[in-house]
Formats: structure tokens, C-alpha cells, sequence
């Protein structure tokens, strides 16, 4: 819940004191309506609500013209957090930096507050909050009604997985996620790379320590002891996906997910649906793993993944484009 005191200079409300999504207290102004978000991962959760007010998006490694998404947030400029001097040109009255609810170090941004002067508000981009996460920012920028409508969108979503889980809760699945085109790239179980698993309660075998940045290498005698029933497959860093490997090289032939079919490419436009970034692109992840494990029907998650891109990327979807997504 965001907590706000308010301070007065005479009749006129000029600043206010919040409590942000850390529990930090912060000193912003009343009136925002100049943003800067601290990485891509905020960008893309702000730009349905706040593009207006977006003084740039975060820079993007390997920057491309992404596709499916509005061409507001292509053609919007990029500010890279590491160039101070850049920040301080884009003039932003506040920065937005987003956080995970196993985070407790907030230090960084602290620093990043005390050399700019610019006020850090941190919120949660843990993946069964960000409901809520809308909900505090349509109070911090004054935008409620559109922040309502995605906090509502996204509420009906974890209500209705919830259903799903607890009428399906006898699935059993073992699955394994990589990155790359080797294949033996993974992240972990409690990866908030692996959010999207843990969430819908399916079994990550991958049970290795979490390195720095959440990514281990493994080899192939831990995947044969694994023995996943499925393999999800996502580009890295530019490079393509492992989908084509796994499916023809004799190393993988025995694995129960080769066997029975099960080896399926993670879609993403304009962001993977499992992570990269891990933020509010990951819903159309539940969304589509619903439908694969838990009876979520094709056509309702066709509808819901269409409404999202819809309300969160401003974009419309096209049918055609929706069956290119999987391929």
C-alpha cells in the first residue's frame, strides 16, 4: 500500500513524502511528469501508463526495432543509467527502478539518488505483485484510471490460474528451461528468471545454486538424470535458441521431452514470454503454460494474450501475428 504525507507551502501542495514499494521514504514532487526508468525491465512495465511521461526507455543491449509492440516505444530515445551525465541531460524529476520481492539490498539505487539528486521510487516486479504494482503507480503519477484497468487485468489472470492449479493440481510435469544454442544454459528453481515456473507450481529440474545473474551452466549427464517431460527453449544475448539442436542431435535423442514431442520454443516479441527481461512480459508465459498444463482453452488464451498485448504493448494483435509467435 503506498503511504503519502503531504507537505504544504502555504495553500499549494508542492511535494510530497511516499513510501515506495521497498519501503523506503521519498521526497517527490506532487506533480510527476517526468520519468526516467532505471532499466529496460521498468521501461516496458511503464510505457502502457506512463509513456507520456517517459523522458526516454532504458538502453537496450544490442538495440533493435522490436516488433509487436507500439512504435511509441521504439521511436522513443534511449538513456543508458551508467552515463550520469545523459540521466542529468534528460532532466527526469523522478526515477523509477524495479525490484523483486527476494531483493533486500537497495544500496545501488541509493547511490544512484545521492549522485543525481533525483529521487529513486523502487516498485515490485515480482511476478505475483505486479497487480499491486500498478495499483501504487497509478497514485504516485496520477494516472488511476488506466493503471486500474491493467491492475484488474492482471488480478482476473492470477484468480483464474489459481482455479486452473487447484483443478489440475495432480500435474506431475518435469521441466526444463534453456537459454541459447547449446542447450546446457539453464535457470535454476528460485531463479526470478524462472518466476514463470515457480509460479504455476511446475517442477524446474534444474535444482543447481543460483550464480550471480541467475544463468548455470550444466551439462548433459545432469539432463540425463533429469530426464525433464519438457524442454522450453529461449534465444540469449542475440543468439538463437537451442530448439533445432535438441531436436536433432543424437545427444538428446533419449530425453522424455524429445521422445514424447514436448520441446517447445519460448516466444519473443517484443520480449521472451519466460524472462529477458523478467518484468510484465512474462504474463503471456502463465498465460500459455496454463493452457499447457493446467486445460486453459486455446481460444480463451489466444483472447487474453491478444487483450494483453493489447492493454500492456499497445498493440494490436493480429490472429496471423498471434500464430507466428510459436513459430
Amino acid at each position: 500500500m503506498i503511504s503519502i504525507l503531504f507537505i504544504c507551502v502555504g495553500l499549494n501542495l508542492s511535494a510530497k513524502t511516499i513510501t515506495d514499494m521497498a519501503g523506503r521514504s521519498i521526497d517527490i514532487p506532487d506533480n510527476i511528469e517526468r520519468i526516467l526508468p532505471y532499466d529496460v525491465k521498468t521501461s516496458i512495465l511503464l510505457f502502457s501508463v506512463a509513456y507520456d511521461k517517459m523522458v526516454a526507455k532504458s538502453l537496450l543491449p544490442g538495440s533493435k526495432q522490436l516488433m509487436l509492440i507500439s512504435d511509441k516505444y521504439n521511436k522513443m530515445v534511449e538513456v543508458d543509467m551508467k552515463n550520469i551525465e545523459s540521466v542529468l541531460a534528460s532532466n527526469p524529476q523522478i526515477i523509477i527502478a524495479g525490484a523483486y520481492n527476494s531483493d533486500n539490498n537497495y544500496e545501488y539505487f541509493e547511490k544512484i539518488q545521492k549522485r543525481t539528486h533525483i529521487p529513486v521510487v523502487i516498485i515490485d516486479l515480482s511476478i505475483d505483485r505486479l497487480d499491486k504494482t500498478y495499483a501504487f503507480l497509478g497514485t504516485l503519477i496520477g494516472n488511476k484510471k488506466q493503471c486500474s484497468e491493467r491492475a484488474l487485468f492482471l488480478q482476473n489472470i492470477y484468480n483464474n490460474t489459481k482455479k486452473l492449479i487447484t483443478k489440475n493440481s495432480t500435474n506431475q510435469a518435469n521441466v526444463y528451461y534453456t537459454l541459447g544454442l547449446s542447450g546446457l544454459l539453464t535457470d535454476p528453481s528460485g531463479s526470478k528468471h524462472t518466476e514463470v515456473l515457480d509460479y504455476l507450481k511446475l517442477n524446474n529440474v534444474a535444482k543447481v545454486l543460483i550464480p550471480t545473474g541467475g544463468h548455470a551452466n550444466v551439462n548433459m549427464e545432469q539432463i540425463f538424470i533429469w530426464n525433464p517431460d519438457y524442454i522450453f527453449a529461449a534465444g540469449y544475448k542475440g543468439d538463437k535458441n537451442a530448439y533445432t539442436t535438441i531436436l536433432s542431435s543424437n545427444k538428446w535423442k533419449t530425453i522424455s521431452a524429445v521422445k514424447k514431442k514436448n520441446v517447445y520454443k519460448v516466444p519473443s516479441k517484443p520480449f521472451g514470454w519466460f524472462d529477458h527481461p523478467p518484468s510484465i512480459n512474462r504474463i503471456p508465459g502463465i498465460l500459455w503454460l496454463s493452457q499447457l498444463f493446467y486445460k486453459n482453452s486455446k481460444d480463451e488464451t489466444r483472447k487474453q494474450i491478444i487483450e494483453f498485448y493489447k492493454l500492456f504493448y499497445k498493440y494490436k494483435l493480429t490472429e496471423k501475428e498471434y500464430k507466428l509467435l510459436f513459430e
